[in-house]
């Protein structure tokens, strides 16, 4: 574990300053925000960390583990498999994750156009765009999602799930069977049009991007976050 000089032993003791101590270095708030929908093991980590190395990713998660941001866990019944979990208290970095998110879209080097976004970087950025109780509709909205990084073709696909019933919008990770409409394929492609406004259609014949089912209630959901990001900006 990276032993450096803290703000703190340099006599700096501003609460900011100590969070920043705790997961300011870089991959730190990167690895929280892969863990946001779930426990993953090392090697999903460091499918989806992109640009980290073996060493540097285990190097944070033992920094993180010893603040009380991360936990080791298990998965499985039969074949216990090592996994990693935020606490109860890391998963309060959602709200600092959302409040990054707007405040980096008032840059005027935003969008990073060169670079993609990894299946949970993107799905965590929709939900915390959209603050608990913030948005409403009138019409219960079903959305299931299996999303892969191209730039990762080891990695396993994720799924994700919405239920937006009136101002309740909940965004998961998980399967869901009959919803309104389905999309599967690459997770900068599905970037490209909730958050810069590709046409889906586009996505379909340029990026593979794969959407069954109502379109309707799709256009309900990308207009919700088009308004959030005009608000944001």
């Amino acid at each position: 574990m990276t032993l450096n000089l803290t703000y703190g032993d340099l006599g700096d003791a501003c609460a900011a300053a100590h969070a920043l101590d705790l997961i300011g270095d870089r991959w730190s708030l990167i690895v929280v925000r892969e863990l946001m929908f779930g426990p993953r093991t090392a090697r999903d980590l460091e499918s989806s960390v992109i640009g980290v190395s073996t060493d540097e990713l285990k190097d944070r998660l033992q920094f993180l583990e010893h603040a009380g941001v991360v936990v080791e866990t298990e998965l499985g019944y039969i074949t216990k498999t090592t996994a990693y979990a935020l606490t109860p208290w890391g998963r309060e970095l959602e709200t600092i994750l959302g409040a990054l998110g707007r405040w980096a879209h008032g840059s005027s080097r935003f969008p990073v156009m060169s670079a993609g976004m990894t299946p949970s970087g993107v799905m965590v950025a929709m939900r915390t765009m959209v603050p608990a109780g913030s948005a409403t509709t009138s019409e219960p909205i079903s959305v299931a999602w299996e999303l892969t990084d191209v730039r990762r073709p080891d990695a396993d696909p994720q799924q994700f799930r919405l239920i937006w019933k009136g101002n309740d919008f909940d965004l998961a990770e998980g399967t869901l069977e009959d919803a309104d409409v389905t999309i599967a394929g690459d997770s900068t492609a599905w970037t490209g049009v909730v958050f810069m406004g590709f046409p889906v259609d586009a996505a379909i014949a340029e990026a593979g991007l794969e959407v069954e089912g109502d379109r309707a209630a799709l256009d309900r959901v990308l207009g919700l976050f088009a308004n959030t990001l005009a608000e944001a900006s």
